[in-house]
């Protein structure tokens, strides 16, 4: 314990001392002050965050707090311009979890899987990954994984398996629908909001609209080879244990046991597939608001007579701290937002590399944008601060500029190597603890590798054989 508390205690006194020689070496050239404290302070915070020297939200909010005491933002425009629609969204969607986990509809869904999967743990996991990429077409990925999480937690109950970072079962599964939600989120631009806003930046900024149709064809392209991909190596490198004949026999009696749907089960469904039917038909009728619509969901969801949800459950067992997170990360970029560092940060990276061919380029932007959503985890944020600028350099290069608004897409919707975008930290803020940032580190390059390939190489190249711009 005091050598765990040591190590704490190294790696804060290496952020500050990260933090104090930013502030003594010399501004580069068109970077505020502010702006290069920022990204010194970025790096500080990565270490902590890696290490969990200071739990993870904690040191979000030092970092938030950085903004007005630098005086980029006064406090109120701060804390004001961090909220985002992400977090509003998540009270329905915490309910929505909560139902699916407590009502007998995991249980028929798991009964469904493990009927065809059996013992094999692997099919199990390539089981839940497919559907849950599938539901990722039209369910946005935060969404998703709050309404899949309970049913890999059913499984590990009944397999009686222990809380904590002990299951390799439970780190495959709980990776699994976290990565398999991120990558089905990429067929459609539905799939995820983030597609939607890149899509609506490089419109705005550029000129270049991407069809439904055209968008489809790039993402299933990208998913018949990612998704595979993710479910080997989470295989290969837990080799989660077998499902137990005790574990499979309890879910199909408790299955066979079951009643019909009640009441309150109808109801709670009826909900949600509405809510999700208006969400998707929101993409097209701009006014279905996202945000209203989930929370008349919200209060339908505890609508007398019917006891969707049980409101102390509902404050005791959401996982606020992910609300908390993302308005903290929300802090920081509209600070980055304020002082241009982003953009100075996307210039001085690529800027030398201009001569170099478009292919080297678009990789260096790829392994760019996918390091920064791993330490920068609000999609819809990153979205924002990549876009533009990362489509205006590929345009001045002669690139592809189809091609880089899908990469942004891509990588501001997930994010393979940290648990702190949304999708995966909703999983790691569990008290189940099932996996470490070094688990997730372990499988999530593999993933990581093939959506740099695939949006780098592949990607343009089908571009251009489709004639887009």
């Amino acid at each position: 314990m005091r050598e765990k508390t040591m190590f704490k205690v190294g790696i804060t006194a290496l952020s500050i001392l990260i933090v104090v020689a930013t502030f003594l070496i010399p501004t580069p050239e068109g970077l505020p002050f502010e702006g290069k404290m920022l990204l010194g302070i970025l790096l500080a915070c990565v270490i902590m965050w890696i290490t969990e020297a200071i739990p993870i939200v904690i040191t979000a909010w030092l970092f938030a707090a950085t903004v007005p005491i630098l005086g980029i933002l006064s406090s109120g425009e701060t804390w004001s311009q961090g909220v985002s629609v992400a977090m509003v969204v998540c009270l329905p969607c915490f309910a929505f979890a909560l139902f699916v986990q407590y009502s007998s509809i995991s249980l028929r869904i798991i009964a469904f899987i493990l009927k065809w999967a059996k013992n094999d743990s692997s099919k199990v996991l390539g089981g839940l990954m497919v559907a849950t990429a599938l539901l990722s077409l039209i369910i946005d990925d935060l969404v998703l994984v709050i309404m899949m999480l309970p049913f890999a937690y059913k499984i590990l109950d009944e397999n009686k398996t222990p809380w904590g970072n002990k299951s390799n079962l439970a780190k495959a599964l709980v990776l699994g629908i976290a990565f398999a939600s991120y990558i089905g989120g990429w067929i459609t631009p539905v799939g995820s909001v983030v597609n939607i806003l890149a899509m609506g930046f490089a419109e705005q900024s550029l000129g270049v609209t991407v069809t439904f149709a055209n968008w489809m064809v790039l993402g299933i392209i990208t998913n018949i080879v990612t998704l595979p991909i993710a479910w080997f190596v989470l295989v290969k490198v837990f080799k989660p244990e077998p499902i137990t004949d005790e574990a499979l026999e309890r879910i199909q009696s408790e299955r066979a046991a079951l009643p019909g749907f009640t009441k309150d089960e109808i109801w709670g469904t009826l909900v949600i597939l509405v809510t999700l039917a208006l969400w998707i038909a929101g993409s097209w009728f701009p006014q279905l608001d996202m945000v209203v619509i989930g929370l008349i969901a919200l209060g339908l969801m505890f609508l007398p007579p019917f006891q969707c949800v049980s409101f102390k459950r509902y404050v005791d067992e959401s996982p606020w701290q992910v609300v908390m997170l993302n308005w903290a990360v929300g802090c920081f970029v509209a600070g980055m937002i304020a002082t241009g560092a982003m953009t100075w940060l996307v210039n001085a990276v690529f800027g030398p590399f201009g001569a170099l061919p478009i292919v080297i380029i678009m990789i260096f932007v790829a392994v760019f944008s996918c390091v920064l959503h791993n330490i920068l985890p609000a999609g819809a944020a990153v979205a924002g601060l990549l876009t533009i600028p990362v489509c205006g350099l590929v345009a001045s290069v002669g690139g592809n500029v189809t091609a880089a608004i899908f990469m942004c897409a891509v990588f501001s919707s997930a994010a393979f190597l940290l648990p702190l975008d949304l999708c995966v930290y909703v999983a790691y803020s569990s008290d189940r603890k099932y996996f470490s940032p070094i688990d997730e580190l372990k499988v999530g390059w593999a993933p990581s590798i093939a959506a740099i390939a695939m949006t780098a190489v592949v990607i343009p190249a089908v571009c251009g054989l489709m004639g887009l711009a």
